[in-house]
């Protein structure tokens, strides 16, 4: 099967060398190309290639944000950053936006076509060094998206904080003295997180707060800044 790549290179000569250099392989198809990130975002949601050729270096919108905002997409495709810019920091946050490989543009010629293949079939493309330092920095990462899969990240501070006082068994009228608001508020978002996790009362809601861990953050947090 045919591997559809887009080309996202603000310069026209490298935009034609990376083309050329393509377009000797039976198995590349080359969709479309860009000139600016803008137009990477919308040739990508247009043509949903398998590959995407990104300089990061890009006018109207920079590489990163532009990886940055494909990670959102529903469909994205296999990024591959060829860049001049072969710093660590630079592969690294490349990496951290998405990318699935990075290849210098001085090792462009004799490596392409492997890494697009490489990208294209759900590997990745990084030296050694730079897959080193990313496995290192997994853990950290695990716990990144740990954090952001709790499901009481769903609640906005206050509704938070109504739901720790909930669970302390504080009655609205209470809540709303503690909290320096309107009983009508507190009520709002004591529905609020009823429905937002499908909490048949208080007491459920309760239970829901200690299972989640929430009066022991608030009371660690105390401790630290008593």
């Amino acid at each position: 099967m045919s591997i559809s790549i887009l080309i996202a290179e603000d310069d026209p000569l490298l935009r034609t060398l990376l083309e050329t250099i393509l377009t000797v392989q039976d198995d590349f198809v080359i969709v479309g190309t860009a000139a600016n990130g803008v137009e990477a975002l919308e040739q990508s949601h247009a043509l949903n290639p398998d590959v995407m050729l990104l300089d990061l270096n890009m006018p109207k919108l920079p590489g990163l944000a532009v990886l940055e905002r494909l990670s959102d997409a529903e469909v994205r495709p296999s990024v591959l950053v060829v860049s001049t810019d072969e710093e660590d920091q630079t592969q690294l946050a490349a990496a951290r936006s998405g990318a699935r490989g990075f290849l210098p543009k001085s090792q462009a010629a004799p490596q392409l076509a492997e890494a697009v293949r490489t990208v294209a079939a759900g590997d990745v493309w990084f030296s050694r060094r730079i897959a080193s330092m990313i496995i290192s920095e997994f853990p950290v990462l695990m716990r990144r998206v740990r954090e952001q899969e709790r499901p009481t990240n769903q609640l906005t501070d206050r509704e938070r904080d109504v739901l720790v006082r909930v669970a302390r068994g504080m009655t609205n009228n209470q809540i709303a003295r503690d909290l320096c608001m309107s009983v009508s508020t507190v009520k709002t978002h004591v529905q609020n997180i009823f429905h937002k996790f499908d909490l048949p009362n208080r007491t459920e809601a309760a239970v829901f707060a200690v299972q989640q861990g929430l009066l022991d953050r608030e009371d660690d947090g105390k401790s630290r800044g008593g």
